[in-house]
């Protein structure tokens, strides 16, 4: 709503004219029939604008100003220090009247006859104070242009806001949103992404993320007019780096071509992998069986077997041991296999070698199908991490051949997914002060996990800031594996904040179908990652078993 102090003669006309102003429904009109009340209103509140009559004589006088015309009134304001825009109106006839915002203005009274310099000089002053006031308009026009022409001839995207409004924006980043030139201005800036809660994730990410210069980084996906979305990353110079919705200059690179590029990538990392394997690693191929159907070389070293040895031979036997039959090692996976799509990812086994001895082994297992989909072996990698073990040293198991099939579109962010893998391996082997414990953990997708579960104990988390609830903190995990013994689950943003401890999770799981010997806890996790996008991991208390889940699906599990 624009205020306008409206300083009018009463007359016919500037009614009309008054009236007109209040109908718009955008301008509120405080009126003043003198230049006397005029001054009177200013001295209690500010207007955005004011409009006087230019001929209007203050008949009544006030105490400390004498009569005023339009253009006193104006020269008063500037000798009080006020600063508010000034459009003079003046009549031209009956029924036609002239506007003109006003910056300066002074009345000269010539004599009749004379010299007229004396009088004129003050014309002169206000010559050149105009002159140059359009000179410096015109260079500051010219700066602007030059500066618009360079901001539009960069690929980049880069746009203004003040207060979460966008003020200004360069032709790339209309174009690259696919809007016209001016579509954009007046827009609030969460109205560029999908969802109130990506543009709270934005926020967020710029106040985490800040280089050496104080620049905000984040990423995010751009709404396009069309609908669809853009990986973009943005970095921001905000007006105050506590805030950043008050506004600032966001520099966006579209992240398009780079994202196809790694998207690419992963499909070839996936597809050959196989392939470029470490020639120092246990590659062995059986079928759904458990019999041997490849042995390579560094394996048959290894094991210290022959080729002829193992082919065609099971490996309970060979290098796993009969007395392992019972528990869910490497000859139990090829037993169960056919219930998971893709196998188990990673399992810490304890095989044996052919003289005996006892190695421990961290087995990558990938399953093989025909043309139809159906299993038809199983593709077994294994690391040596015998000593390690021994040694008593934290055992890290390394997801980089699984974790893309597992956060692939989601919002969890791989190190996010690392961070908590990491800590189920140390609760899982560890435990807590000596007993097992079991716990779950729902990644990513967290609105709908809130919706879908209930606060069973107070949330530690509470109240905390962002930056104290990062998962990926290192100095946060004791308290998570402290936290684990509680009941519920763990409620993690995609991004990698803690938001609750202790959430019951209230997705009916009887429509759930799991292998025999999963819990309750398998059961619920496996409930509502059907009906929402989160990822699960859940920690069994007897045996400390981690099972991954997806989509209503274990999609890994390891056995330590």
């Amino acid at each position: 709503m624009i205020s306008i102090l409206f300083v009018d003669d009463n007359t016919d006309l500037f009614t009309r004219i008054r009236t007109f102003l209040e109908k718009t429904g955008e301008i509120r009109v405080e009126q003043a029939h003198s230049i006397k009340l005029a001054i009177e209103k200013l001295r209690g509140r500010t207007f955005d604008v004011i409009i006087s009559y230019e001929e209007l004589p203050d008949v009544n006088g006030i105490e400390f100003v004498p009569d005023m015309n339009g253009i006193d009134f104006l020269k008063y304001l500037k000798m009080q220090g006020n600063i508010t825009p000034v459009i003079l109106l003046c009549r031209r006839g009956a029924n036609k009247f002239a506007l003109e915002e006003v910056n300066n203005a002074t009345e000269i009274a010539l004599p009749p006859s004379g010299d007229l310099r004396p009088h004129l000089m003050e014309m002169v002053t206000l010559i050149k104070q105009t002159m140059l006031r359009k000179k410096a308009e015109r260079e500051l026009k010219g700066q602007n242009e030059q500066l618009a022409a360079i901001l539009s001839a960069t690929p980049l995207g880069i746009f203004q806001t003040r207060n979460s409004i966008l003020e200004w924006v360069n032709h790339p980043f209309v174009a690259m949103l696919g809007f016209d030139d001016t579509a954009l201005i007046g827009k609030e800036l969460r109205t560029l992404l999908k969802t109130p809660d990506e543009y709270e994730q934005l926020l967020r990410g710029f106040l985490i993320r800040k280089d050496a210069q104080g620049l905000g980084h984040a990423d995010c996906r751009l709404a396009r007019k069309d609908g669809s979305t853009i990986p973009c990353h943005i970095q921001v110079q905000p007006l105050d780096p506590l805030d950043i919705a008050k506004g600032g200059t966001f520099v966006v690179t579209d992240n398009t071509e780079k994202q196809k590029y790694a998207d690419a990538l992963r499909e070839s990392e996936a597809k050959y992998r196989d392939v470029l394997l470490n020639t120092q690693s246990i590659i062995i191929r059986m079928d759904t069986q458990g019999n041997i159907t490849f042995f390579n070389n560094y394996a048959l070293t290894f094991f210290d077997y022959t080729s002829a040895e193992v082919i065609g031979k099971n490996v309970v036997g060979t290098i796993v041991s009969e007395k392992a039959r019972a528990q869910h090692g490497l000859s139990m996976m090829a037993n169960d296999i056919g219930f998971n799509a893709e196998g188990y990812a990673v399992n810490v086994n304890e095989n044996v070698r052919r003289n005996g001895d006892r190695v421990w082994i961290a087995w990558i297992n990938k399953a093989i199908r025909d043309e139809q989909g159906r299993l038809v072996e199983i593709l077994c990698i294994g690391n040596d991490i015998t000593d390690r073990r021994r040694g008593g040293s934290e055992v890290r198991i390394s997801t980089d051949t699984w974790k893309n099939s597992v956060v692939a579109d989601t919002d969890v962010q791989e190190e996010v997914f690392d961070a908590v893998f990491h800590i189920c391996t140390e609760i899982s082997l560890e435990g807590r002060e000596g007993k097992p414990v079991g716990t779950t953990f729902l990644i990513g997708d967290t609105k709908n996990v809130l919706e879908k579960s209930r606060q069973i104990i107070l949330n530690p988390f509470e109240g905390h800031r962002p930056e104290l609830r990062v998962i990926t903190n290192p100095g946060l995990k004791e308290n998570i594996k402290a936290l684990a013994q509680l009941d519920g689950a763990f409620v993690i943003t995609g991004d990698g904040f803690v938001e609750s401890v202790g959430r019951y999770i209230t997705v009916d799981s009887s429509n759930v179908s799991l292998p025999p010997g999963m819990g309750t806890r398998h059961n619920s996790v496996a409930a509502i990652t059907s009906v929402t996008h989160t990822v699960g991991i859940v920690v069994s208390q007897s045996g400390g078993g981690i099972t991954v889940f997806r989509e209503g699906r274990i999609v890994k599990k390891i056995t330590l």
